[in-house]
């Protein structure tokens, strides 16, 4: 790991750490609205546990929104990969078409004739 991992990483385990060990205590974690007294979705846990719990439910949904929204950015890069395979290829057709063509030709330098031989 590099140095500037372990000035991330460090802090962040001690801040976990640390609001672990201050939110022992149990609460009552709801999902009933209605009732406050015999709520129908209701759990007792730690208090630590649904402040990492909304932690990371927050850290996947923006990981996701993220990886949502570069979904055009991977469409054109697929796209620019296989342009340039297709290019890759007819380079290595024009390529090897050229080899075969004889002396002479547009691509191929012509023999000297005796009028340039004399001028030299």
């Amino acid at each position: 790991m590099t140095l500037k991992t372990w000035f991330i990483l460090v802090p962040c385990v001690v801040i976990g750490v640390v609001v672990t060990v201050a939110n022992l205590t149990p609460v009552q974690f709801s999902l009933d609205p209605f009732s406050d007294a015999y709520p129908a979705l209701a759990v007792t846990v730690p208090l630590y546990v649904v402040i990492l719990a909304a932690f990371f439910a927050g850290l996947l949904a923006g990981g996701l929104g993220a990886w949502l929204g570069q979904s055009g950015i991977r469409r054109d890069r697929r796209a620019a990969r296989r342009e340039l395979k297709r290019l890759h290829a007819s380079s290595a057709e024009a390529a090897a078409a050229d080899k075969e063509r004889a002396p002479g030709t547009a691509l191929a330098p012509a023999e000297p004739t005796p009028a340039s031989v004399a001028r030299a």
